[in-house]
């Protein structure tokens, strides 16, 4: 089963992020996993000046579901800051890249390297700077 079997959904990116990030996804290309997959959704993404909250960017904090195990409060980050330990995901990783641009109740769906199918729904985004320590419901 290949990428094109998935129907992506619209993604947005902030427009001052999009060419950052896709310059660190064409160097990375050679020696990164998730560069491809960053590049694609970058090229298909629409930008915008400012973005709901509600959508996952760079120094969101995202819960969401991928294959079926729940992850909460995780933070999208450049590489240098990931740490998986401390709940920071790289936009390097498929996950990361899968994870920008959707907005709270998008999924997508993907093939891996390995040729197994992958899905990442996001359920709550808060904005850069919004305390994770606070009691969740």
């Amino acid at each position: 089963m290949s990428n094109e079997s998935y129907q992506r959904p619209p993604i947005i990116v902030a427009e001052h992020e999009h060419e950052r990030l896709t310059g660190l996804a064409l160097s990375a290309l050679d020696h990164t996993p998730g560069a491809v997959d960053l590049f694609a959704e970058l090229s298909r993404a629409a930008t915008m000046k400012t973005l709901p909250e509600t959508v996952v960017s760079v120094g969101s904090v995202a819960t969401f579901e991928f294959d079926g195990s729940f992850y909460r409060d995780y933070e999208l980050v450049d590489p240098h800051r990931a740490d998986i330990a401390q709940r920071r995901i790289s936009v390097l990783t498929p996950v990361g890249a899968m994870l920008l641009g959707l907005s709270e109740g998008q999924s997508i769906g993907w093939v891996g390297p390995d040729e197994r199918a992958h899905r990442v729904v996001v359920e709550r985004v808060r904005p850069r700077g919004v305390n994770t320590n606070a009691a969740a419901t």
